[in-house]
């Protein structure tokens, strides 16, 4: 397979839009090109992986930096808002500036921001078309109490919900009762996980634990009855399943004042979901996506309030779990046993790493580890856990999310940071030899071959796998300059062509 580039300027309709609603990965093929991070961990089932690629390994650089008037510590959430083919980067600070940025990726000047809200943004963005209407709203919580909707296009206000306490938790998009709509879900400091209609704001459901939710909630069909589940950990030292259609129990789990937020992914390859999430009792659980029960716990040297993410980061056919520690140590497990296969320790014992980003950016084998904490650099792994590189494009807490900001097929690392207030973009002056997309069954590499005849037929997607066209390739007319992927077939060979 190999990917080609081109150029594109004129302007008509789009012709038999498909959309493929939340999924993280769509055809095509299934688990196929994404430069898009559309929410906290990256998608609704916070595996915290990127599918397209990059090069970061020689000629880093700040590609852009954007100063707010303080803090900025949600982790910024990137795709195309405003429907005009160029992404964007959206997060929320804290402080006393209490704006929502959305930011344009190219530069990061700002394309528009919302507030003064009356209190601060730690909640981190969701990005989606949440009411039907073919155009994307952004979501996000805040210590006011409140979750805001706005539209993507312009900053302004769909709808605002108030919960009854502060919202550190971060909202999932996607449709959890199966009736073609999508809903939010999200949690808040008064206990209580709610779920609202992603059209009007109204309440679906609301689900009450007996401590405050500070886990963002993770959305999948856990049990694998076709509908999905929302699952969320709560401070009464619970890990909770709800059944998406109507928020009752499926199942819980104890573990111990759980602030992580869970991820959910086949671990062990059996087919079957996992759930994956870090307690305050040291450890790591792993369990039965269908009811609850333990498939293995990794006892850390320290309490685990990181967010687990999950990826085959070795390529040996068995995905890792990564979490980091309050003993300042990141932990790479194996998903099939819980057993540790290594450790990345920091050299003082007063840091931490929370955020963690599963990415391709660097030539070696295996996929990379990007990670970052309190008051740390952003650190690259190599999949046996060999620090790489580091870099502080932000000082302070930093939170860092992997995306394609700037539409050159290639994937950037996006950093905020809490001990200044700022949004950085890392890049590289020649992304050569590492651009492309990880497929389903090789890495489709990129190629500068333009050519491709008007009457090949032709299906046609967007940078995170929306189908637009199918037909001739003669008669696709975008409507607007964008970033494009065309895939037809050449004998039995398909290739994949970029147009911008």
């Amino acid at each position: 397979m190999v990917v080609y580039y081109a150029f594109l300027s004129f302007l008509p309709e789009f012709i038999g839009a498909q959309t493929c609603g939340f999924q993280t990965t769509c055809v095509p093929p299934l688990n196929w090109a994404n430069g898009s991070w559309q929410m906290f961990n990256g998608n609704r089932s916070h595996t915290g992986r990127q599918i397209m690629r990059g090069n970061l390994s020689i000629g880093r650089y700040i590609k852009w930096s954007f100063t707010a008037v303080d803090w900025v510590h949600s982790s910024p959430a990137i795709g195309d808002i405003n429907n005009d083919g160029m992404i964007e980067v959206v997060t929320g600070s804290d402080g006393t500036d209490r704006h929502i940025y959305a930011l344009r990726g190219t530069n990061g000047s700002i394309l528009w921001r919302y507030g003064r809200i009356s209190n601060w943004l730690v909640s981190s963005p969701a990005i989606g078309d949440i009411n039907g209407d073919g155009r994307v709203e952004v979501v996000i919580g805040s210590l006011n109490r409140y979750i805001y909707a706005l539209r993507g296009t312009n900053g302004s206000l769909l709808w605002a919900r108030g919960t009854g306490d502060d919202i550190y938790s971060s909202p999932a998009i996607g449709d959890i009762d199966n009736d073609g709509n999508v809903e939010v879900v999200i949690g808040s400091y008064d206990n209580c996980l709610y779920a609202y209609r992603g059209t009007n704001g109204s309440l679906l459901w609301r689900y009450c634990a007996l401590g405050w939710v500070h886990s963002s909630p993770a959305i999948a069909d856990i049990n694998n009855d076709g509908k999905n589940e929302v699952v969320f950990a709560s401070g009464d030292s619970y890990i909770y399943a709800l059944r998406g259609t109507d928020g009752s129990l499926l199942w819980r789990y104890l573990g111990l004042w759980i602030m992580s937020s869970p991820a959910v992914e086949d671990i062990n390859g059996d087919g079957k979901l996992e759930v994956v999430v870090g307690s305050y009792n040291s450890r790591i659980y792993a369990l039965s996506g269908s009811d609850g029960s333990l498939l293995w716990s990794f006892v850390a040297r320290s309490h685990v309030n990181s967010s687990p993410v999950v990826g085959d980061i070795n390529e040996d056919g068995i995905m890792e779990v990564l979490a980091g520690s309050y003993d300042s140590t990141l932990y790479c497990i194996k998903g099939d046993d819980g057993s540790l296969i290594w450790g990345f320790r920091l050299p003082s014992y007063y840091y931490w790493l929370n955020d963690i980003v599963i990415a391709d950016i660097d030539p070696s084998p295996g996929l990379e580890v990007i990670t970052s904490g309190w008051h740390t650099p952003i650190y690259v792994l190599s999949s046996s856990g060999v620090l790489l590189w580091s870099m502080n494009p932000v000082p302070g807490q930093v939170s860092i999310s992997v995306g394609d900001v700037d539409g050159d097929g290639c994937v950037e690392i996006v950093a905020t940071g809490k001990g200044a207030p700022q949004v950085a973009v890392i890049d590289a002056t020649s992304n050569e030899g590492g651009c492309g997309i990880l497929g389903e069954d090789d890495e489709l590499s990129v190629d500068e071959v333009e050519y491709l005849r008007f009457n090949d037929y032709v299906e046609i997607f967007t940078i995170d796998g929306k189908r637009i066209y199918k037909g001739e390739y003669k008669n696709f007319k975008p409507e607007r300059k964008g970033i494009y992927f065309v895939v037809f077939k050449e004998g039995v060979k398909k290739v994949v062509k970029k147009i911008m």
